[in-house]
């Protein structure tokens, strides 16, 4: 029996989890961890009764000897899904463990690495997620207009260079396990437009209501493109996707998308600087941005930015205040403002140790959403601070953007969101 339990939606306080840990007898246990819940995963484990425990994830994956503080304690690097089957039965046999792929524990004192898992080929094999062990009802996103919702994948990995970028948290251990027996990241691999469907139709059985696509970058090539988007429309919920902006100047591709049933598309522009776009590797034309803007507004999806400040030392007050301008010139309701991180597994990272741009490597240590973890010469870390305050405050809090937000409040939760994220900006600016 599989129990899935995603306490922060049930609400339950760290000491709600501790006692319910107390009482649990489950055989076995499993963490999907990330740079920012590595301490708080390594102090809950604490009151599992000592039993055995499964980490994985991207910060188990780029540094297992963190997690393996006792001997029944095990970590899978990489795609979780291919070894975690093998490992259970080798903990139940208390044999094997020198067979399962991706794997690192302790034997005789000592932490052994299994050979790597590389990825998984042909992910059309994995079966479809089993939402009935989480809550799914609970799920809100506020950028759909239906509840609940939930997440899916249609794809995994990236193709493009982008130096300063890591992958969603699903497909991050995947990219980190490949970097660190090969160059480059690992192949794109997709899940057929047929699969999708069955996927669609699983969801909207169960009574949800919407989908959010956590692709890294949702279109790929033209034909299986339509096939997915047709497949959203024959099961009739909304979505939204994330893709690159030069993936959406071709009108096909936008009116597809709005056929199905599009609500928003999340896409990174980083910078209005060429010069820091090419620096980066984003391999962006910023005459593109404007374009994919326009053709999605025709067909009434609705775009959503993603800033990135100081990605490299190419930033500068006058870039900063250049790129907050052209943001603002653009009709558009939603940006998102943040600083690069130095992640691990990212070329952003190793230049940055090298030329001595990162304060903080840890990127466990601090929420670089809220916290700068990277200076230049000429910008440092607490400008960069300000300025994602100002640039928030600048953008969100014009009177056309206040009004426009106001009026697509559809509920009463909606509204406290909002107010709850006005006063979030105010209360950091008086910080």
């Amino acid at each position: 029996k599989v129990v899935v339990r995603d306490f922060p939606v049930e609400d339950y306080s760290y000491k709600q989890f501790i006692e319910w840990a107390r009482k649990d007898d489950s055989d076995v246990y499993c963490f999907h961890t990330v740079p920012l819940s590595r301490d708080l995963d390594l102090e809950a484990v604490k009151a599992l009764k000592k039993k055995p425990v499964i980490f994985f994830g991207p910060e188990p994956t780029h540094i297992p000897e963190t997690f393996l503080i006792r001997n029944n304690y095990y970590v899978i690097r990489g795609e979780v899904e291919a070894s975690i089957c093998e490992l259970v039965d080798a903990i139940e046999s208390k044999k094997g463990f020198e067979k399962v792929l991706g794997l690192s524990y302790i034997k005789d004192g000592k932490i052994i690495s299994n050979k790597n898992i590389g990825y998984i080929k042909d992910i059309n094999k994995l079966p479809i997620p089993d939402r009935r062990l989480i809550k799914y009802k609970e799920y809100r996103n506020p950028k759909l207009p239906r509840s609940p919702y939930t997440t899916m994948l249609t794809s995994r990995a990236c193709s493009y260079r982008c130096y300063y970028c890591v992958p969603c948290s699903l497909s991050y251990a995947r990219e980190l396990d490949w970097k660190s027996c090969n160059k480059g990241k690992p192949p794109v691999t997709l899940i057929s437009p047929e699969n999708i469907y069955k996927e669609l139709v699983e969801i909207k059985k169960l009574g949800i209501k919407a989908v959010s696509v956590i692709d890294d970058q949702f279109v790929w090539d033209k034909e299986r493109h339509h096939k997915i988007c047709m497949a959203f429309k024959k099961v009739g919920l909304p979505f939204g996707i994330l893709a690159r902006s030069d993936r959406l100047i071709d009108e096909d591709i936008v009116k597809d998308l709005a056929d199905a049933g599009c609500i928003y598309v999340d896409m990174g522009i980083e910078s209005f600087n060429q010069d820091i776009l090419n620096y980066v590797k984003k391999d962006l034309d910023v005459k593109t941005i404007k374009k994919s803007i326009d053709l999605l507004q025709k067909y009434g999806i609705e775009p959503k930015l993603n800033i990135l400040y100081g990605s490299c030392p190419l930033e500068t007050k006058e870039t900063l205040r250049d790129t907050l301008k052209k943001v603002k010139s653009l009709n558009i309701d939603f940006v998102q403002f943040a600083v690069a991180s130095p992640f691990p597994g990212t070329e952003f990272r190793a230049e940055g140790l090298k030329q001595g741009w990162v304060i903080e490597p840890d990127v466990g240590k601090a929420d670089p959403s809220k916290r700068s973890l990277v200076k230049y010469p000429n910008l440092s870390n607490k400008y960069l601070d300000m300025w994602v305050v100002h640039s928030f405050r600048s953008f969100y809090f014009r009177p056309k953007i206040i009004l426009k937000r106001l009026f697509k409040i559809r509920n009463l939760s909606e509204f406290n969101i909002y107010i709850r994220g006005l006063y979030r900006l105010i209360k950091k600016e008086n910080n």
